[in-house]
Formats: C-alpha cells, structure tokens, sequence
C-alpha cells in the first residue's frame, strides 16, 4: 500500500468511529466509548505525523481530516451534553467556533491561500479532548472538565483570530504587489 493512502484510511476510520462512540456510550459502556474517543484521537495525531513527514497530503485529505476532527469532538460533546456530563451551553459555543471555523475555511480556499495550521490551534484542539476525556469522570472530578473544555475554546479562539490576521495580512500584501506591479506597468 502506498504510505500516500494511510493519513486518508485514518481519517475513514476516525469517520467510522463516530457512531460506534454514540452506540457504545448509550447502550454499551461508556468507559468503552471513552477508549474509542482515545484511539481516535490517536489515529488523528498519527495521520497528521505520516501525512507531514511523508509529505502525504492529499485535497481529499484536506477535507477528510478535519471532518472526521469535528464530527468526532461535536459528536462527544452532543452526547455528553444528553448525558448530562457537559452543560449544553460549551456543546453550543463550539457549534459556534466550528462553523465559524468552517466557514473562514471556505473563504480562504476560495482565495486560494494556505495558511499552515499553527501549534496553538493543535493545542486548543488537544485541551478540548483532554476536557472530554474528563468527562467521563466528572462523579469524581467535579467540574474540572468545564474549565479544562473553556481555556481549550479559549486557545482556539486565539488561534482563530491568529488565522484571521494572517489571512487579511495575506490579502493587503496580494493587493500591494498588484497595486505595485500595475504602477510599474503605468510608467
């Protein structure tokens, strides 16, 4: 098999995990869909380690990843939140984050400009599944998951915002050299 296809089968996998998570949490054993949330998360940091350093990255990989990213973490806190292990309103604010997260990613590939995912967005990312491994352990843990879920939002938002600047940064210089390059063709 060509080490091209691996970061991308993870992904599928990741996928498939999804609702063997929800049927595992509700009528199996939630510790057990706490280690399918694990391995997914594994999975996750092993196709992004074979998709860099073996530059396997493919268009449809650029999708499938963070797919298969936000239909697992949306998919915990939904469940959590109905299991009443998670207030609903942090399951809301990161509806919120992704679709906004979603939509600036629309807006930048129209544009067609890459900006290379930063280690605060992978950090937001692993303190908010930290967050949702606590979860499951909030009998004896209280409410530390909530302000473990909020300071990872918190980093994402930050991270979000850095996105945001490096893109319009991207933008006034593109706009810069075509304004200096028509200038240059005036003369």
């Amino acid at each position: 098999m060509n080490i091209k296809y691996v970061p991308n089968i993870l992904s599928i996998i990741r996928i498939i995990l999804v609702p063997i998570f929800v049927v595992s949490f509700f009528l199996i054993n939630r510790y057990l869909a706490l280690g399918i949330f694990a391995l997914a998360s594994i999975t996750d940091l092993i196709d992004g380690y074979i998709a860099r350093k073996y530059n396997a990255i493919t268009e449809i990989g650029k999708v499938l990843d963070p797919l298969a990213d936000k239909l697992m973490k949306l998919t915990a806190l939904i469940v959590l939140s109905i299991a009443d292990l998670l207030p609903l309103w942090i399951t809301l604010l990161m509806v919120i984050c992704d679709v906004a997260m979603i939509i600036s990613g629309i807006c930048i590939y129209k544009k067609e400009i890459t900006i290379p995912s930063n280690w605060l967005g992978k950090m937001g990312t692993f303190v908010i599944s930290v967050g949702v491994a606590l979860s499951f352990f909030t009998e004896w843990l209280g409410d530390v998951n909530v302000y473990v879920i909020y300071a990872g939002i918190t980093i994402a938002i930050i991270s979000g915002l850095n996105y945001v600047n490096i893109f319009f940064t991207k933008i006034l210089k593109e706009r810069k050299e075509k304004k200096n390059m028509l200038d240059n063709n005036d003369q």
